[in-house]
């Protein structure tokens, strides 16, 4: 096998053989700052107790937030978006596609001020204002005008929220891509200052033998990558370290070993499964001066195809939550993710593809003895009382087991997690058991409405049988968050609608619920089998080598499914009726968001308070400004939807979809008609045309009343 070697590279030092090694271990941006990932704590729980103390812990998602939100830089973005929209308008001659994304993305600028980020971190952790939700809905609109301010240094359309998307004008399932250093600088522009900055002070502060990026979602993986190229310059010496569920991810998705060191190239080991015994190996192996060939778990360029195993949970150390100041998360207390299962006990469902398992679903479920669980619990309410469960399913002798044990206890805990659908859940009185026990809200796998696509999942959940099960924990108290998706092969229309319909009859027994469209992964049993789900399997571009998802269209039809947003074929107003809120992950109404958990603990099963109507924010974070644009209409502009809509195209046609590929698409003409509109900037930057011939600027109760009645048909 042709291994890829970065030339120049220096290899790491060996042979320390004596003393303590010094390891960091590092949160890389794009991800959720309200509450940290549960990894690393567990990663240094299990390396304090082998003995390896010598440990920093870097939240460098946390921290380059809180660095851009200072005043200054905050500002400094507000100048540059007035300043690319200023650039724009003086420009002769038609705008291209490129300019015209630019624009609609500088807008976000006008009504926010330069404190407008650190106030609204400021209600997120405020015990009265976060729990008021006009106002927290102000400092909501302050991210999502932010995140637009982030998107004008990044490449068009890969900033999604807190999150990057997998595939935009750059491909994060393109090996070619993310081995190409300038794509990784593009997507981690707007944090350079950071990097450059703060986190490289943090890299100078010793000799660090170890550091590691613990990256678990796809979005982290870019910067992550960026971050491991400025670490190697800077410590040439030091041993560099990848692992978490994304690296997992690309590891069993990509079709080249070799060109996971081309990802990689600035790694000398990757760890691809789960991390504790592994890094204690390696730790033990640089205390001692041996290899890591020998080490559990983990792949190096000698060996690339390590034997992947799953160790019992039983005998793991507490996770080490002290690891991070919870004072600084943006929640105004903290929500502490814990881990008391692993794997998942049912591991049958056609469409699932998690882990690295490659003969079921998703890993072997593994369970910790409740006495442990009991005591990690103490250990956990020392940061905080509210916890969430990150388990992919529980068994209901396990989950009943533990809430027996947790309603006896001294624990005050409130919890949530994501449990199964179990039938017997009336008959033995598990809502009472479960509300006992603190549990505040679970989130279903529900899936669908339909019996037959329930059956071709293999859910083993009878649709007749969810509504006691949801009326069995109403009335503890409980609230339900169910999730589910349309597009399953052979889902007919009417079997999609009727995966809405069931909520829509069922509506008193949820509270929040998020229907997505059916994505098909290569590991699940659909793709291995897909014969008998009726579809036949396409070739994916051949820019996607790493392959985490495979068209597909149903035997003897035409249509090429790919991940799509929404479902054409189900109205807005059906998609709307499930959204109680307007917010999404991480803030209320997410499902499982820290912010959600927080408001369940307080407000119960309803999320909200009781407010009177119009309810005022006690803090204004954001104004609706109307602005004059040279255009005859703001919403011809090309936007982020055209570009989600290429990259769709591209992929379905098997085009090429790596970040050079875009290049013309982007500097080809706009749409945009030159001329003069109104346009009204909305809370959360949603841009409205607005009618010729009345005055919306005027500070009057007429022109107040008319961009209230505009804004309002907006939002509807």
């Amino acid at each position: 096998m042709s291994v890829f070697v970065p030339l120049g590279r220096p290899a790491p030092h060996r042979g320390r053989g004596t003393g303590d090694v010094a390891y960091l271990l590092i949160n890389p941006p794009v991800t959720d700052p309200t509450t940290p990932y549960h990894s690393i704590p567990y990663l240094v729980g299990a390396a304090r107790e082998a003995g390896h103390t010598a440990y920093g812990c870097v939240d460098a998602n946390l921290d380059a937030f809180e660095y851009l939100a200072d005043p200054a830089r905050f500002g400094a973005a507000i100048d540059s978006a007035r300043r690319t929209r200023a650039g724009i308008e003086s420009r002769r001659g038609p705008l291209s596609r490129h300019d015209e994304i630019r624009y609609r993305l500088s807008l976000a600028a006008e009504g926010l001020t330069a404190s407008s980020a650190r106030h609204a971190i400021a209600v997120f952790k405020d015990p009265e204002l976060f729990y008021h939700p006009p106002t927290y809905a102000q400092a909501v609109a302050v991210m999502t005008r932010w995140w637009d301010l982030l998107a004008l240094d990044m490449p068009a359309g890969a900033l999604d929220g807190f999150s990057v998307r997998a595939k935009s004008t750059v491909n994060l399932c393109s090996t070619a891509d993310l081995s190409d250093p300038a794509v990784a600088e593009a997507v981690s522009r707007p944090f350079e200052g950071y990097l450059a900055d703060a986190f490289a002070a943090r890299l100078g502060e010793r000799r660090w033998d170890l550091v590691g990026l613990s990256v678990n979602y796809t979005s982290q993986l870019p910067v992550a990558l960026r971050m491991a190229r400025l670490i190697r310059t800077a410590l040439p010496d030091t041993v560099i370290v990848f692992g978490g569920t994304e690296v997992g991810d690309v590891v069993k998705y990509a079709t080249d070993r070799a060109a996971l060191w081309k990802v990689f190239q600035d790694a000398d080991l990757i760890v691809p499964g789960e991390g504790e015994t592994a890094l204690v190996g390696i730790l033990d192996a640089i205390r001692d001066g041996t290899g890591f060939d020998t080490v559990g778990g983990v792949m190096t360029r000698s060996r690339p195809d390590p034997h992947i195993s799953y160790g019992s949970v039983a005998g793991l150390a507490s996770p080490a939550y002290d690891v991070w100041d919870w004072d600084r998360y943006w929640s105004p207390e903290p929500v502490v993710l814990y881990s008391p299962t692993r794997g998942c006990y049912w591991n049958k469902c056609t469409f699932c593809d998690y882990g690295l398992n490659t003969d079921r679903p998703t890993s072997p479920s593994r369970e910790r003895p409740v006495a442990a669980v009991l005591e990690d619990l103490r250990r956990a309410t020392r940061i905080g009382r509210t916890l969430y469960f990150a388990v992919d399913a529980m068994s209901p002798r396990y989950l009943r087991t533990l809430a027996a044990a947790l309603a006896e206890s001294s624990l005050d805990i409130r919890w949530a997690a994501e449990l199964r659908l179990e039938r017997t859940f009336p008959e033995r009185a598990v809502g009472e058991l479960l509300a006992s026990s603190g549990c505040v809200a679970v989130s279903f796998g529900y899936e669908s409405g339909t019996q037959r696509v329930l059956d071709l999942i293999d859910k083993g959940v009878r649709i007749d049988k969810v509504p006691d099960v949801l009326a069995e924990l109403a009335r503890g108290g409980i609230a339900a968050q169910m999730m589910g998706f349309t597009g399953f092969p052979t889902e007919s229309e009417a079997e999609a609608f009727a995966t809405y319909e069931f909520l829509q009859r069922h509506d008193t027994l949820w509270t929040t619920a998020g229907i997505g469209v059916f994505s098909l992964t290569p590991g699940s049993i659909v793709a291995k089998e897909p014969e008998r789900f009726g579809i036949e399997l396409l070739p994916p571009s051949p820019s996607d080598d790493i392959r985490r998802y495979v068209p597909w269209r149903e035997r003897g039809e035409a249509e090429v499914h790919w991940p799509e947003p929404a479902d054409p074929r189900i109205p807005h107003a059906y998609i709307a009726s499930t959204r109680r809120v307007s917010f999404d992950r991480p803030f209320v109404g997410g499902i499982d968001s820290a912010h959600s958990l927080l408001y369940y603990a307080r407000f119960g099963r309803g999320l909200l308070p009781d407010l009177p109507a119009q309810e005022e924010p006690r803090v204004r974070l954001v104004d609706e400004p109307v602005l004059t644009v040279p255009f005859t209409s703001v919403e011809e502009l090309t936007g982020v939807d055209d570009v989600m809509g290429e990259v769709g195209r591209r992929s379905r046609q098997r085009l090429d979809t790596t970040a050079p590929a875009f290049g013309d698409w982007l500097s080809g003409p706009g749409a945009a008609r030159p001329g003069s509109c109104g346009v009204l900037v909305l809370t959360h930057g949603e841009l409205v045309d607005l009618p010729a011939g009345a005055d919306f600027t005027a500070d009057t109760p007429l022109a107040r009343a008319l961009r209230l009645m505009v804004a309002a048909q907006a939002r509807t």
